[in-house]
């Protein structure tokens, strides 16, 4: 085989062994996370979760509309504004809104609503978690000291059950009861 031929193989291979081995040891890009739709229960805070997906809806409005367009440009998290909600004496409560730039009064959007709203605009299955616990890379993501299903009623909660917690979170179950 002539040297010419040779040695293309061989930058061939190289090029080829380059490749595989920068695929072997890439690692995944980073993405910002979606904002989360927020509940307190009690004395935890968390995060609630329709059961189709992604966010709870919000009342219809034209300021909320312009506003999630005047966000986009600046804010790589998909999903806001999304609500802040409360669970107490059985119904959920807008207590306010988040963005990328932070948290707001709902009033601001919604200025007719009062400040808790009760939001009666919501019906339907929701998961709810609670109690952060940090990271977890066993679940590839946060760990949570309580689970929760709920189903919602027009505002109302009208059954709960609890699907447990993470185990990485042993001990701090008991500190979440509401």
């Amino acid at each position: 085989m002539p040297a010419h031929r040779l040695r293309s193989h061989i930058i061939g291979l190289c090029l080829c062994l380059l490749a595989l081995a920068s695929i072997a040891y890439s690692r995944p890009a980073a993405a910002t996370e979606p904002l989360k739709d927020q509940i307190v229960v009690g004395k935890l805070q968390g995060h609630i979760f329709p059961s189709e997906c992604c966010w709870l809806p919000l009342p219809p409005s034209e300021q909320l509309r312009a506003m999630k367009r005047a966000e986009f440009p600046n804010c790589t998290a998909i999903g806001g504004p999304v609500g802040m909600f409360e669970l107490k004496d059985g119904k959920l409560w807008l207590t306010g809104l988040l963005k990328c730039s932070g948290a707001f009064d709902h009033r601001q959007i919604y200025p007719a609503l009062a400040s808790p709203a009760f939001a009666d605009w919501l019906s339907g299955s929701f998961t709810v978690l609670l109690g952060s616990c940090g990271y977890d890379p066993r679940l590839n993501g946060q760990a949570y000291a309580r689970k929760q299903r709920i189903t919602v009623e027009q505002g109302v909660v009208s059954s709960m059950t609890e699907l447990g917690g993470d185990a990485s979170c042993a001990g701090r179950a008991a500190a979440a009861e509401p």
